[in-house]
């Protein structure tokens, strides 16, 4: 058995370090581990890979036809990988097993959508230098306690956002059609069917959905017409579960108050979009899932889920290639 450590996008700023190739190691002892430093040893080595950990973007699957066990270090899968898998396993009459790292970023995750959603409120984006110093101007704030947090997705990320908005006193609200029972730090679950009431109640809307066919531009101008003009949309999850020329017209027209955005429809985010021009609009380039425990939190997880593999047990993290989560 042959298992393929490939980190094609971590090294820029979570190297795989020391200690975590060790931990792969010791787990895996008596098998063939390869780590490939680059797309052309990956290549060389992917094809005859029994176990993949690594990003799983299609330009990555394509190399390896003979895996029976993906576990991805995103929290999400997009829909081109799924059908590709779908279609192996209907080919070839094998299970192919999928494991994502949701739940491993959902705490820093939801740290980063509250990170841009103060940044908002507070008037983070009007506190320079230059104001600063020639004025010491004390400019206008918003309290986001009291205030009504509309969450889309009640997964790993939706909880801890939840968690983090009751911890500033807000009123939460959250919709889910997998989520039959209320978690305690959600105040109201609304009915799969009332995502137009969630965007109506909100104050600021947080996204915590994956991203699937059905979530496609969940966000769309029906959407956004329905959201106070005081109201923030917070995205951190997939930039394709928004359509973005509908929020700029949002934004451009004072429909809603500001964005916080984390990932976009395309990335990098153009040069020439006119998100970049907004004041009430704060960008930051995908990172929401960042932190120095990202590394070692995920091979942890494959660690765990490595003995339970050869064991045909089922595995943490598994995600449904029908479903797409």
């Amino acid at each position: 058995m042959q298992i393929v450590v490939f980190h094609p996008h971590e090294p820029t700023y979570n190297p795989l370090d020391e200690y975590c190739r060790q931990l792969i190691l010791d787990v895996t002892s008596g098998y063939d581990v390869q780590f490939p430093n680059n797309e052309k040893e990956f290549e060389i080595v992917g094809p005859k890979a029994d176990i993949f950990l690594g990003y799983t973007s299609i330009q990555w699957i394509d190399h390896l036809p003979s895996t029976k066990w993906f576990q991805s270090i995103s929290a999400g899968i997009m829909p081109e990988v799924i059908e590709e898998l779908d279609k192996r396993q209907q080919k070839y009459g094998e299970k192919i097993s999928f494991t994502n790292a949701r739940g491993v970023y959902a705490p820093q995750a939801a740290e980063h959508a509250f990170a841009l959603l103060l940044y908002l409120t507070r008037g983070l984006m009007n506190q320079n230098k230059e104001l600063l110093v020639s004025t010491w101007a004390r400019l206008p704030a918003i309290e986001i306690g009291g205030m009504t947090l509309g969450i889309i997705g009640m997964g790993g990320f939706g909880l801890e956002m939840a968690r983090r908005g009751k911890g500033f006193d807000m009123d939460v609200i959250a919709i889910d059609p997998y989520c039959t029972q209320k978690p305690d730090v959600v105040d109201e679950l609304l009915p799969n069917n009332q995502l137009d009431e969630l965007m109506k109640k909100s104050d600021v809307v947080m996204l915590a959905c994956p991203y699937t066919k059905q979530t496609h531009h969940i966000i769309n101008s029906e959407m956004l017409a329905l959201m106070k003009p005081s109201a923030y949309l917070i995205n951190v999850t997939r930039g394709l579960n928004v359509d973005q020329s509908a929020l700029i017209s949002a934004l451009e027209n004072k429909q809603i108050a500001g964005a916080g955005l984390d990932v976009f429809e395309t990335e990098p985010l153009p040069i020439d979009s006119l998100l970049w021009e907004m004041e009430q609009v704060v960008i930051s380039p995908h990172n929401a899932g960042l932190s120095q425990n990202r590394p070692r939190l995920t091979i942890e997880l494959f660690c765990r889920n490595f003995p339970k593999f050869l064991a045909g047990e089922e595995l943490e993290n598994s995600v449904s290639l029908s479903l797409g989560f």
